[in-house]
């Protein structure tokens, strides 16, 4: 064998083991996600159409939370768990207020998804759908359910809590189990 022909091998061998490692990294720090519109508690709200019972605020983020283009929006109430924050995320320029809506608002409930960072670890279920009231409509996202940690760390699969959302009257005190989201 020639040195040309060894040294092509070996660059070859170079430029896929280059290949195999870029596609090993992107598999670990995209972004997964999976559908759960059929485990509770969402599946007993999809394809059904809410009224808010509390104003509702429609945003735009400056980093997404998620990745669905379709529904480019994200929908916070006073009783959402980032509520406290919005002051200082909109002065902060991560939020852009787009719409309030009034309590009466009505939301049909389309998708749920959970996605997982691929850096992080963390996951989180959204509610997808679309709001209105007055004949203004949006696309939104709504970040629904929090993991209890020290559930998951003691391998009790049923640790997700879920809060209040506006068009319940009811708060709901069960723990769910939702898959991890997958790969592709």
């Amino acid at each position: 064998m020639s040195k040309r022909k060894i040294m092509g091998i070996i660059v070859l061998i170079g430029i896929t083991a280059v290949f195999i490692f870029c596609f090993f990294l992107y598999a670990c720090i995209k972004t997964k996600s999976t559908g759960i519109s059929q485990y509770s508690p969402f599946k007993e709200w999809m394809g059904k159409t809410v009224t808010m019972d509390k104003e509702t605020i429609v945003l735009t983020e400056k980093v997404k939370q998620y990745n669905d283009k379709n529904y480019p929006y994200l929908l916070l109430d006073s009783l959402h768990p980032s509520w406290p924050y919005l002051d200082e995320r909109i002065e902060l320029g991560d939020y852009i207020l787009v719409e309030k809506f009034p309590a009466g608002a009505k939301f049909h409930i389309e998708k749920a998804v959970q996605f997982t960072a691929g850096v992080s670890g963390n996951s989180t279920p959204f509610v997808f759908g679309t709001i209105s009231y007055n004949g203004k409509n949006h696309k939104i996202g709504y970040q629904w359910g929090t993991m209890d940690i020290a559930k998951f760390m003691d391998k009790v699969k049923a640790c997700w809590q879920f809060h209040p959302t506006p068009w319940q009257s009811l708060a709901d005190t069960a723990y769910y189990e939702l898959p991890e989201a997958e790969w592709w």
